[in-house]
């Protein structure tokens, strides 16, 4: 498939901002060449950890001029390739960055919002991971990583008076 192809059936299908992401991760990743076969597209747009790669400095377009995220990106694109958004690459890259938390880091914030709100971003990022689809139909695939993170962050908390 002609990448020109790809990014005119995306600008006919999809919103004006995801046609523009996906040409500028594409720019970027492939560096323009003609051919792509449309799986190697494919795995690359459900790999989501590609979009913290490829998107980071277009973070500006997207949220300010419109008003989107590379979360609403990625789930546009998936609908696309019509594939569920809440799958393997999404938990792994939401797993990977609650994990390399040290909620024990949090008791030497001295501001007690600050400390408190650091603590329930991190209960938020665990609690997005429980809900979501693939986590529940594959718990065993991280419930001790979670067990555990939720048990450091409980001890926490105790100490520092959040009940």
């Amino acid at each position: 498939m002609n990448i020109e192809e790809f990014l005119n059936k995306l600008q006919d299908n999809c919103d004006e901002i995801v046609y523009l992401c996906a040409k500028h991760m594409i720019n970027k990743k492939f560096n323009n060449l003609a051919d792509v076969q449309e799986i190697e597209l494919k795995e690359f747009f459900i790999d989501y950890s590609n979009y913290d790669t490829y998107l980071n400095d277009y973070a500006s377009v997207i949220y300010n001029r419109y008003e989107s995220s590379k979360e609403e990106i990625y789930d546009s694109l998936c609908k696309y390739f019509n594939e569920e958004s809440d799958n393997r690459f999404l938990f792994e890259y939401r797993l990977k960055r609650v994990i390399n938390q040290d909620p024990k880091k949090y008791l030497f914030i001295e501001d007690e919002e600050m400390r408190n709100a650091a603590i329930y971003r991190v209960e938020s990022k665990i609690n997005i991971i429980e809900n979501s689809k693939f986590y529940r139909a594959n718990e065993k695939l991280a419930i001790d990583e979670i067990s555990e993170l939720k048990r450091v962050i409980a001890l926490v908390k105790k100490t520092v008076g959040i009940e």
